[in-house]
């Protein structure tokens, strides 16, 4: 384990499986179990099995809940349905991202949201500084539950064995059950866009969840593999690609604002939606095999210009190729535009994909 760092109620379970540990945005986590490949082929053909706890998780509770969200989140909190999710950002007056989360909706007056381990701390801080005077209630929970997430072709089958007869939400859906006397919540989403479906229990019972999936034939992966998924499906994570320095329209994120209604943030975005900006998150990808971008590589034109720079990045495990999210110029944010990234002191060529950041 790691000093100075959050634990996992899971964690020691990972030492017992004998996972490297490493630091995950202030959280000692497992970052592999086995090779990497090895983990991807699992989570890719079958099912892998892994520790989310380290998430932020929050609860809104109170008459006048959906209301005041409505005001502060981005996204129409209204057009949600009763146990359905949405991806929606929290801002900064000036449209800074402080996280991008996902909410879903219970009831008019009850909500549930998930966001980033590293910006946890100012998620909660937010909350509570907006909250109104009256009867809503905002918890942190992220120290209460564990969370983990199950994913891959063969995930539901692994699911049903542990929980026969339990149904699961449809996709972005969300469900909250009791459950052999624990209070279980399911989620049919996930942060890095993965297919699959994310349980989050008692704090103190993820350690026989998190077994119970694995004997039922889910292979436990690590951080390392999460990372490579999210880039896969070209997932923005917060501390990385997105920040207070990032607003929505830079991060292509403005799709998950609802600019026709007012709320912290708006404002600012609708002003810079009439002048422009210089640059936007794109997703690369190298073109030459065994060449992994990684966080600060510059990018450079036909000519040598820098035209942007990598904010994360990684190589595929089962395609041997980089990808990775770049803020570059807006003229070059565009599908089949050729760049060069320099990596170790080569030019390596790349392309910007046509794949959408989420």
């Amino acid at each position: 384990m790691l000093g100075g760092m959050r634990q996992s109620p899971i964690t020691p379970l990972h030492i017992r499986y004998g996972a490297s540990m490493s630091n995950e945005d202030g959280w000692s986590m497992p970052r592999l179990f086995r090779s990497l490949p090895e983990e991807h082929r699992a989570a890719r053909t079958a099912a892998g099995v892994f520790d989310i706890s380290h998430l932020g998780k929050f609860s809104i509770t109170g008459p006048g809940a959906l209301q005041w969200l409505e005001g502060l989140l981005s996204n129409s909190v209204t057009h949600c349905r009763d146990n359905m999710g949405q991806r929606t950002l929290l801002l900064q007056e000036n449209g800074g991202i402080i996280d991008k989360l996902l909410l879903f909706r219970e009831s008019a007056g009850r909500f549930f949201l998930l966001g980033h381990a590293v910006a946890a701390a100012g998620v909660y801080a937010r909350l509570c500084a907006y909250r109104p005077d009256g009867p809503i209630t905002v918890r942190d929970e992220t120290a209460l539950r564990s969370g983990i997430g199950l994913y891959g072709p063969e995930a539901e089958a692994v699911f049903a064995q542990v929980l026969p007869g339990v149904e699961l939400p449809p996709p972005m859906g969300f469900r909250r059950l009791n459950y052999r006397g624990e209070e279980l919540l399911l989620v049919r989403a996930s942060m890095v866009d993965e297919t699959g479906l994310e349980l989050f229990c008692p704090a103190a019972a993820g350690i026989s969840w998190y077994e119970s999936f694995i004997s039922a034939g889910a292979s436990p992966c690590g951080m390392a593999l999460r990372e490579c998924i999210r880039l896969e499906h070209g997932a923005a994570a917060a501390g990385r690609d997105i920040g207070p320095d990032k607003t929505p329209i830079q991060s292509a994120m403005d799709r998950f604002c609802d600019l026709s209604k007012d709320f912290v943030g708006a404002e600012a975005l609708r002003r810079q939606s009439l002048a422009g900006t210089l640059r936007r998150v794109a997703a690369v990808s190298c073109e030459r095999e065994s060449e992994a971008p990684r966080e600060g590589d510059r990018l450079i034109d036909d000519v040598g210009a820098t035209v942007g720079t990598i904010t994360s990045g990684c190589l595929l495990p089962h395609a041997h190729r980089g990808v990775g999210l770049a803020y570059i110029s807006r003229r070059l944010a565009h599908p089949g535009t050729r760049l060069r990234i320099i990596i170790g002191g080569q030019a390596i060529p790349a392309i910007v994909t046509g794949k959408q950041v989420i």
